[in-house]
């Protein structure tokens, strides 16, 4: 175990110049024509779309040479497949070593030491427009088994129903508390930092107002903290309507399953702002949440990351939480986390300029992946139609089944966990979750180079 005090100090004069040049940046794009932007915006969009799927059309067509072994195994021969053949083995490779690494993490996590008491753990959720849902979280930690927790409920300021409803918690359960974010107000990121400003807690938690946290999760996360530093959590969206489904089998695949094998090569583990347990002198380290980002979690990750901070999963107590419900919700809130990922890269092409170590220079390459392997998963829809042309389409059947047997194995998994109600059919359309999140990533990234200018979308919650 890394001694505490080891911990890299934040920097708070640097992070705020940080801050201030990106609102700078922020504001001069809003200085073009706004007409003129979204046409350019649209067009290249358009442009840029149909550019991925007729180049993936081509390359899926291109012949490669593959050496195999001889059947005596004395030498090696050659086989001649296009290249969406080969596409068809990349895709069901990768994601199935994912699945095999992701279950085999689940089996070996440490659940024996759960204790009732501790280091008193203040739990921050951060509220806007929440009123109707902000009791699943509440009630769900006081009724976890941990009994050293403090629950912290941050309010916009002109959120009056929040307040009332946050307040009414707070009467009836000692444990609750109410702040309403003066400080900083505007933003998530903001709110918990002004609850870590004004708490004195040796642990922090935070977590979503729609959450429905397990109520081992944080008795277990305070147990794994002896050895590190951060315990990031799983959240599952509840399928309860066709738009969920969608929102649930895209955490799956893309949240589950399709960093899996990069974690295991770079250490690069996700530490988000919702369904995590960490030390209060890490938060420090890393100088908090950054309001000026989009998706503060990504951008906090990537901070616990080159801070060197030991980031740790626990998979099986999972959260379930809102997943969006109309396609209009599903859309914004993509095209917003992608915009934040956009924002995060080019953020850190910046900082590595300045490298503090290799975890600096390896951090935008990793980024990267996220924000461009959208173009590489649309290619597949070009790829796959190359296969239908050419009448080889039972290649497709490696890549659809890996895929939907992955999905299908842990929605199973979480029906026997309690997490959803059943296993349903869902699961056999999660290869087309794919090319559809690759459209919303895709918008997202030429937004943010041509119209973005600071501003976010919000999902409708209900109860």
């Amino acid at each position: 175990m890394r001694p505490r005090n080891a911990l890299p100090s934040g920097s708070p004069s640097l992070s705020r110049l940080r801050r201030t040049l990106r609102r700078v940046g922020t504001a001069a794009r809003t200085l073009r024509p706004r007409s003129l932007r979204e046409a350019v915006d649209a067009t290249a969009y358009v442009g840029l779309v149909a550019a991925v799927v007729v180049a993936g059309y081509l390359q899926g067509g291109m012949t490669v040479v593959v050496a195999v072994p001889t059947v005596l195994g004395l030498g090696l021969g050659s086989i001649i497949v296009v290249q969406a053949v080969m596409a068809c083995f990349t895709v069901s490779g990768m994601f199935g070593c994912s699945a095999l690494a992701l279950f085999g993490q689940r089996a070996v996590e440490p659940t024996d030491r759960r204790p009732a008491t501790g280091p008193t753990v203040t739990a921050v959720v951060p509220v806007h427009r929440d009123a109707e849902i902000l009791d699943r979280s509440v009630e769900s930690l006081l009724a976890g088994r941990y009994e050293d927790l403090r629950v912290v409920v941050v309010a916009e300021p002109d959120d009056e129903a929040s307040i009332a409803r946050a307040r009414e918690c707070a009467a009836r359960e000692a444990r609750v508390e109410v702040l309403v974010n003066t400080r900083y107000p505007g933003s998530k990121a903001g709110a918990v930092d002004y609850a870590a400003e004004v708490t004195d807690s040796a642990y922090l938690a935070v977590f979503d107002a729609d959450e429905r946290v397990d109520p081992r999760f944080v008795s277990t996360a305070v147990a794994r903290l002896d050895d590190c530093d951060v315990v990031q959590g799983r959240t599952v969206p509840e399928p309860d309507g066709l738009v969920e489904t969608v929102a649930y089998y895209e955490s799956v695949v893309l949240g589950d399953l399709s960093q899996r094998l990069l974690t295991l090569v770079t250490d690069f583990t996700m530490a988000a702002s919702r369904t995590v347990v960490m030390r209060r002198s890490a938060f420090e380290a890393v100088d908090g949440y950054d309001p000026a980002m989009l998706t503060e979690d990504y951008a906090f990750a990537f901070d616990c990351y080159e801070a060197d901070l030991d980031v740790v999963e626990q998979l099986s107590q999972a959260s379930t939480i809102e997943g969006a419900h109309s396609v209009a919700d599903w859309w914004g809130q993509r095209k917003r986390w992608m915009t934040g990922y956009a924002q995060t890269l080019h953020t850190l092409l910046v900082e590595c300029r300045s490298p503090r170590n290799y975890r600096t220079l390896l951090a935008p390459l990793l980024c990267a992946g996220s924000v461009f392997g959208n173009v590489f998963m649309l290619s597949l829809v070009s790829k796959a139609a190359v296969l239908v042309v050419s009448g080889a389409a039972t290649w497709l059947a490696l890549p659809v089944a890996t895929l939907a047997g992955a999905a299908l194995a842990l929605r199973v998994s979480d029906a026997r966990r309690g997490r959803v109600d059943r296993v349903g059919l869902g699961w056999l359309a999660t290869p087309l979750v794919l090319p559809l999140y690759s459209l919303a990533g895709i918008r997202a990234a030429v937004a943010y180079l041509l119209t973005w200018d600071g501003e976010w979308y919000s999902v409708a919650k209900g109860v």
